[in-house]
């Protein structure tokens, strides 16, 4: 799914300077990103578990479930995002199939670079 065309228009766009801490773990959130232009870093207690460039999406699990935010965010370059609130989120779920799977394939991964670092 091409989250960029998908966004291009949207006028929820933010641009953050780079070493800026977009998500910080343990705080409310109701809002996820799309990574429209640059890098970001996805970090638990301090270490990296990912990186989010042009068309991926960060913060999606505080809008699937109520709790803390489970992770940080922080800009590696000047970033350029689209900002998804929840009633937004939820009307791509329900109209957006694609949008559906994408989120759930992100889920996944980002699962996986979690329990990789468990392991370690």
């Amino acid at each position: 799914m091409d989250l960029l065309e998908v966004f291009k228009d949207s006028e929820d766009i933010v641009d953050v300077p780079a070493g800026s801490v977009i998500i910080r773990e343990g705080d409310e959130g109701n809002k996820m990103f799309v990574v429209m232009d640059g890098e970001v870093e996805i970090t638990i207690k301090g270490k990296r578990i990912a990186t989010a460039a042009r068309g991926e999406i960060v913060g999606e699990m505080a809008l699937i479930s109520p709790e803390l935010r489970s992770a940080s965010v922080t800009a590696l370059t000047d970033t350029r995002m689209a900002v998804i609130d929840q009633s937004s989120f939820e009307s791509l779920l329900q109209y957006v199939p694609d949008f559906t799977m994408h989120v759930m394939n992100v889920l996944a991964d980002r699962l996986k670079g979690a329990f990789a670092m468990i392991s370690d």
